[in-house]
């Protein structure tokens, strides 16, 4: 059997002994392991340029090394995704790799379990299983988070995970997991509800985060400066927005988080949870952790899938991020079906930009949000029972392909999107 370990720690420590004694144990029952430390590889940041989709398909448009991350990955029989934990997450590093293996599925969508995911490019993928090394503040909650947003994870790459274990269990509890295979999977929880945040007293400036891969050219910007503007509408409100991949510049937003009266921070969904920059970000905030009067926070995230409940998921960790932080959750705006905003006309996205700038002022007025322009915004939360299979047919019509089609028909591709550039020969 071929296994992968995925190494998400980004500097050595005990947590490497722990692998290769690992790895020593599965080669001396006969496996082949391939132990790929990813902070020896030169890795760059997905930039959401979905290149890998309609320009080369099934290959990252960037030249790194996530091209052998990849072909290894899909190559292999088992895939162990294995990181410390920091500031309640796995590693940035891991994140950053992870986000990196979209080419491996398509952009096209299918109903799996009830829910819009995607479309599968090769015909077996790997078992998968998480490992993670606890932070000495990590609690059964933060265990619990981070296990069902890997378990979607794993269902998003066409596989499930198998288990999620804690560099406290030994080694061969570990080994004796992955060579013996699946007695169960890890489900993830489903039915997720909408988290509540606090009331504060209303704040007069306004600190924005936006978190989108592509800068000024995403979708999470145009959501978030609506959220402003209807912000600084009130008189003797103001707001600020900074992009976070704007790498080099994490420390100097490190201080303005630290010095901010309120903080709203906003990204697309990366590979289920938040794009591997905002989480180097968001690591870079650990100095903060615990501090007393830490400002109140608030969150966007919006994702392509079209319904709402794909994002819950990591909402649960946000608002978790806040407590560990001590600073008020002033909740999560979640926005399904938002990769098109960008390319709408002014007329289609009326609605949606008049209930997120009412969130906005109501904010700047009562210190909090409405909860009633929340779902308004969310849109589909789930499909029901009775629609989920209208929209199952209406996925495997050409109106549903149409937006990557066009795109792949434009970059001359076509008849390539269905490429498996890894696939064993």
């Amino acid at each position: 059997m071929n296994i992968t370990i995925l190494n998400g720690n980004p500097t050595p420590s005990n947590f490497d002994a722990y692998l290769a004694q690992l790895e020593t144990r599965l080669e001396e029952k006969g496996q082949t392991v391939n132990h790929i430390a990813l902070r020896d590889i030169d890795l760059s940041y997905c930039i959401g340029c979905f290149g890998c989709w309609v320009k080369t398909p099934g290959v990252c448009s960037t030249a790194d090394g996530s091209c052998e991350i990849r072909r290894v990955m899909i190559q292999s029989d088992f895939t162990l995704w294995a990181a410390p934990m920091h500031m309640g997450f796995p590693s940035a590093l891991l994140k950053r790799a992870l986000d990196k293996t979209i080419p491996l599925i398509h952009p096209y969508m299918v109903v799996d379990q009830g829910e819009a995911h995607h479309r599968k490019r090769y015909k077996t993928y790997p078992r998968l299983g998480l490992l993670v090394e606890p932070e000495l503040d990590i609690d059964a909650n933060d265990l619990d988070i981070v296990t069902n947003i890997f378990s979607r994870i794993a269902v998003n790459f066409k596989s499930r995970l198998e288990f999620s274990l804690t560099s406290d269990n030994p080694v061969e509890q570990l080994v004796n997991r992955i060579v013996e295979g699946p007695s169960s999977y890890v489900p993830f929880e489903k039915g997720l509800k909408p988290t509540v945040g606090e009331r504060i007293t209303p704040p007069e400036h306004l600190t924005i985060f936006n978190g989108s891969p592509r800068g000024n050219k995403g979708n999470t910007p145009i959501m978030l400066e609506q959220f402003g503007e209807g912000f600084a509408s009130v008189p003797g409100h103001t707001y600020e927005l900074y992009n976070l991949n704007r790498l080099n510049d994490h420390k100097k937003f490190t201080r303005m988080f630290s010095d901010a009266e309120s903080i709203w921070m906003g990204f697309p969904l990366y590979t289920d949870s938040m794009p591997g920059m905002v989480k180097a970000f968001i690591e870079a905030l650990e100095p903060l952790r615990g501090r007393e009067n830490n400002s109140p926070i608030g969150f966007l995230v919006q994702s392509g899938f079209p319904e709402a409940l794909h994002s819950r998921y990591v909402e649960r960790y946000l608002e978790q991020l806040a407590s560990r932080l001590k600073a008020p959750y002033l909740g999560t705006i979640v926005k399904g079906g938002g990769e098109g905003v960008r390319m709408m006309p002014a007329d289609r996205n009326a609605k949606l930009f008049t209930s997120l700038q009412g969130l906005g002022r109501g904010l700047a007025q009562n210190g909090y949000l409405n909860p009633e322009l929340l779902p308004e915004i969310a849109g589909v939360e789930r499909y029901s029972a009775l629609l989920g299979p209208v929209f199952k047919i209406f996925l495997r019509t050409s109106a549903a392909s149409w937006y990557w089609d066009s795109q792949l028909k434009e970059n001359g591709v076509y008849e390539e999107r269905f490429a498996q550039p890894y696939a064993m020969q």
